[in-house]
């Protein structure tokens, strides 16, 4: 179905993960603190950068000035994930579990005090477990974790959170690509129409969610077959981020699948130019001989 983008990224039957770089102040006012919003923003600059122990130092920052909120625990365990993504080995799901257990553990106990920001973290930590379970195909706890989730983010007020929308439109949307295999769920319906809507909006409008809907959204339109909007969201990307690897590997598979090969080999060429420079890439370079049909 998805076939193409990052293989443990395919079919999707939860919300993927939220990046995002917002967290609220130690009394959770309804404004985010100006210090963290700043941290927090660079942060997701650093994942973006794939320079994940620069993005760890950051969050850890974050967990250590704000200990009774679940954004930079969640922060944290998403880190984790999307570095186990870009090496493509498991090596760090104690840490990512032990993260998330704590951001959900804090969430918990606000959860309800008319606070939406940590009801949003505490949703979005829930979201990285899920997510995590998903990639590693165990797809009823993924799809238990997407309903804990879902229901948290619908209860919330979009005017107050936002970004709210974002979570909500990625679950939406692939709960309706999925919509027949899911049929035996109730309410179950296609909305992936209003879905990319809502998650273009938040390309524009979105508080803390501008940049990571861009991951998003190119995964969505190669499952849609809108090769050129996955071309025009990727350059996007790389215009700022020139060597992302999620968009490279998403221009490569748009590319292919347009029967580009001169295009498509730019882009490979310069997926294994990165991958020479990480030390720890055996993993990626075997992913990357299998995908590109080398050796």
């Amino acid at each position: 179905m998805c076939g193409k983008f990052i293989d443990e990224m395919k079919c999707a039957l939860f919300l993927p993960l939220l990046i995002i770089a917002v967290f609220v102040s130690p009394t959770f006012a309804n404004a985010p603190d100006a210090k963290i919003i700043t941290d927090a923003n660079r942060c997701v600059e650093l994942v973006f950068q794939e320079k994940f122990s620069d993005a760890h130092s950051v969050a850890g920052g974050i967990i250590r000035q704000f200990p009774n909120s679940p954004a930079g625990y969640f922060l944290r365990g998403a880190i984790y994930h999307y570095q186990m993504l870009y090496l493509r080995k498991n090596i760090y799901d104690k840490q990512l579990y032990e993260s998330c257990n704590k951001g959900m553990e804090i969430g918990e106990q606000n959860k309800g005090k008319n606070d939406g920001w940590n009801d949003f973290f505490l949703a979005a930590t829930i979201g990285v477990q899920g997510s995590y379970e998903r990639v590693n195909g165990r797809l009823v706890s993924a799809l238990k974790l997407s309903s804990r989730a879902i229901e948290i983010f619908r209860t919330m007020d979009e005017a107050s959170v936002k970004d709210v929308l974002y979570g909500v439109g990625v679950y939406d949307y692939w709960i309706g690509a999925n919509a027949k295999l899911l049929w035996w769920m109730p309410g179950v319906k296609d909305n992936r129409v209003g879905a990319l809507k809502d998650l273009e909006r938040m390309r524009k409008e979105g508080l803390f969610t501008k940049l990571i809907v861009n991951y998003d959204l190119m995964e969505m339109y190669l499952n849609e077959k809108r090769y050129q909007d996955v071309i025009n969201v990727a350059n996007g990307v790389l215009a700022k981020y020139p060597s992302n690897s999620i968009a490279l590997w998403a221009l490569y598979d748009a590319y292919d699948s347009m029967k580009n090969d001169a295009e498509r080999e730019v882009a490979a060429a310069k997926i294994i130019a990165n991958i020479e420079r990480e030390k720890d890439n055996d993993q990626q370079l075997r992913f990357f001989n299998r995908k590109t049909k080398r050796n």
